[in-house]
């Protein structure tokens, strides 16, 4: 199978960690997307998702990630939690090579209209998304979208020194 892997799941070599097999296929945009950060976070803030738009020029650019099907439970299992599934998309690399992928989509018992990401969690998403060679001006978007300071300094700290 192929994941376009967005935001936080954009780091291949620790996916790989989990999923032996993850190999970078490289940066990819899926349009029609765009990403938000909307998705409930289990210590009160939100964390990334991609919505459908029909904005013109929506898109989100990620990582192509590809993996033996047999794997596929080491990372996914609907049981562990209702609150995302995976679909299937059109993507494209940066030759325009189309890819049908599936990438993790959040529920919407599980959406937050109210809640802003961590700071810690914005730099993690800018970070991950240079490093994977993401285009500069994505990433001024991405730098641009609204997040709030953690009242927790500890887990603000640990957060950034995992980064």
């Amino acid at each position: 199978m192929i994941l376009f892997a967005y935001a936080g799941n954009m780091n291949v070599d620790k996916f790989a960690k989990t999923v032996p097999s993850a190999k970078k296929i490289g940066v990819a945009k899926l349009p029609g997307y765009n990403l938000v950060f909307n998705s409930n976070g289990e210590d009160e803030s939100a964390k990334a998702n991609v919505v459908k738009s029909y904005e013109p020029d929506a898109m989100v650019w990620g990582v192509l990630i590809e993996l033996d099907d047999e794997e596929r439970g080491d990372f996914y299992d609907p049981t562990w939690s209702s609150n995302f599934k995976l679909e299937t998309v059109l993507c494209f690399d940066s030759f325009d090579n189309m890819y049908h992928a599936e990438v993790f989509v959040t529920q919407p018992h599980a959406l937050t209209t109210h809640l802003l990401p961590y700071d810690w969690y914005h730099t993690k998403i800018l970070k991950l998304a240079t490093d994977a060679g993401l285009p500069e001006a994505y990433i001024t978007q991405i730098k641009l979208m609204p997040c709030k300071v953690d009242p927790d300094e500890d887990r603000k700290q640990r957060r950034l020194n995992s980064l």
